[in-house]
């Protein structure tokens, strides 16, 4: 076999190994054509993106780099390190590589995409439709196609514009119809009236064809949801422990891993006098609590001031905690009062930079990342003027309402199993007793249950604690334009409601072993 014939057959195996995730593999084979064949392009940027898989976009942006040494224009180079500098929440030097690649070919449908994607993540829906609706006009085939209209559903999903998001995500399943996340995501802002409802029967039809359990996992979620609208509550617990199941195999979360890392945090703060801090004038909000708590709702309202920009959950305070101080679940002193000042001070300048890159002008920055409950002392030493929203719920109804969701984020693992439901809620709730202890009057604790029967006396006393004058928009957050991206979507455009109060409730002969645990 002569050296073409070896590159071809090779660069063939490596791209159907990525195909079906054996990333691993292709790790190892791409190293070895890189060695082999320098000049080739290919093997470069399908070795980043197997990289990025595992966790490693840090060393796929490297193998990129090394690659423009060859291919100094390249520009599927310079889309892969946008993607892999956005999975870094790098967003501004990620723009600028989509940009560069489309000052090369402005019809680069991917970069566009890809550009919109980050735009969206920095909350600019503006620029985002924007680019998505330029990347629709030039798209060539039906992957694009997919792609684009899956990604402007989603947008739309988010801005709360329902009807336009339902459009593009039909056109999404009648391309691919085994797409079956478009079905969960309809299922989100769909108001099912009775089991005879189209997308009902459409989802139960595909559950006797589909055989791949990621497949299935999305349309088990889609029709718990489903049958909880029609209140037919015993299918739709059935639907959601199957999806719950799969994703629990899926996941092989332990959590005893995260019960540790609690306790090893109040280890950390134990004796810790409210004393120490770091100099810094930023007014940042931050919105904590366990997921489905109500965190959602309250960055609505305070948003809705004039004087204050709502970020989102942000992922940057957590990242850089594990960057500097935590080493596989593991602090690397015992005490806060040994860990290296410059290490916090890193983390404290590492987060305002990522925080300006938002370009945001009001006065005051909500951070809503629920699980940076975790994170209160160091967020009380890294920025003492800022004011921490503790959102709490009745524990059945928190706990079966991440239950019913399924989430993309790896870290809410815990969500998928009842057991490790009460086990992690039981956790969390010690661990906030320890930080209401510490910091008892620079915490506000928001009950959401007060909140949706007294609405505007709460929405007072936030706005007072968080040093905000009055505002009446206050009042109305489901006219609050923001981009929601969490699975409370579709309830925060309307006008706050207690329905959902207990309704668990509707779930109780199901959901004793989860009434035991928690304490």
């Amino acid at each position: 076999m002569n050296s073409v014939e070896f590159l071809k057959k090779q660069t063939q195996i490596i791209i159907n190994l990525y195909n079906t995730n054996q990333f691993s593999l292709v790790i190892n084979k791409a190293k070895i054509l890189i060695k082999k064949f320098p000049e080739q392009m290919l093997p470069y940027n399908i070795l980043a993106l197997s990289l990025a898989n595992t966790g490693k976009s840090e060393e796929g942006i490297d193998v990129l780099n090394k690659a423009l040494k060859h291919h100094n224009n390249n520009i599927f180079i310079f889309n892969n390190l946008g993607l892999l500098n956005s999975n870094l929440d790098n967003n501004k030097l990620a723009k600028e590589y989509f940009i560069k690649a489309l000052s090369i070919n402005s019809e680069f449908v991917d970069a566009l995409v890809n550009l919109a994607n980050v735009f969206l993540k920095e909350n600019k829906t503006e620029l985002a439709e924007k680019n998505y609706l330029k990347a629709l006009k030039f798209a060539k085939n039906n992957q694009h196609l997919e792609i684009i209209n899956n990604a402007l559903g989603l947008y739309y999903q988010q801005i709360g514009e329902f009807k336009k998001s339902i459009e593009h995500l039909k056109i999404v399943a009648k391309i691919n119809p085994s797409n079956t996340q478009i079905d969960k995501l309809i299922s989100t802002i769909h108001k099912y009236s009775d089991e005879n409802d189209e997308h009902i029967k459409d989802m139960e039809k595909k559950i006797q064809i589909i055989k791949d359990k990621t497949k299935l996992k999305s349309l088990y979620f889609a029709l718990g949801k489903a049958y909880e609208d029609i209140k037919n509550y015993k299918d739709s617990f059935n639907f959601l422990k199957l999806g719950n199941d799969i994703a629990n195999t899926d996941m092989k979360y332990n959590v005893e891993q995260d019960i540790f890392l609690l306790n090893k945090i109040i280890e950390l703060f134990k004796g810790f006098k409210n004393s120490f801090s770091l100099d810094s004038k930023k007014n940042f909000i931050f919105i904590v609590g366990m997921p489905r708590s109500g965190t959602t709702i309250t960055e609505q309202i305070i948003s809705s001031h004039q004087d204050v920009y709502g970020a989102g959950e942000l992922p940057f305070l957590e990242k850089l905690i594990k960057k500097y101080i935590l080493k596989d679940d593991i602090f690397i002193a015992e005490n806060i009062s040994n860990i290296n000042v410059n290490y916090l001070e890193s983390i404290q300048n590492e987060y305002v930079k990522k925080v300006e890159e938002l370009e945001y002008n009001e006065k005051f920055l909500i951070d809503k990342a629920p699980l940076n409950f975790r994170w209160i002392g160091f967020i009380k030493i890294l920025f003492p003027n800022s004011k921490i929203i503790h959102c709490k719920r009745d524990p059945m109804d928190t706990c079966f309402s991440n239950y019913k969701n399924s989430f993309s984020q790896n870290s809410l693992g815990f969500s998928y199993n009842l057991d490790d439901l009460g086990k992690y809620y039981n956790s969390y709730k010690n661990l906030m007793a320890f930080w209401n202890d510490i910091f008892s009057d620079q915490i506000y604790n928001l009950n959401y249950e007060n909140l949706v029967i007294n609405q505007k006396y709460e929405t007072e006393n936030l706005l007072k604690f968080c040093n905000l004058r009055w505002d009446e928009k206050c009042l109305i957050p489901h006219k609050n334009k923001k981009r929601v991206a969490t699975a409370s979507l579709e309830q925060i455009r309307k006008p706050i409601y207690q329905t959902s109060l207990k309704k668990w409730e509707n779930y109780s002969e199901y959901l004793s072993s989860l009434k035991k645990v928690i304490s």
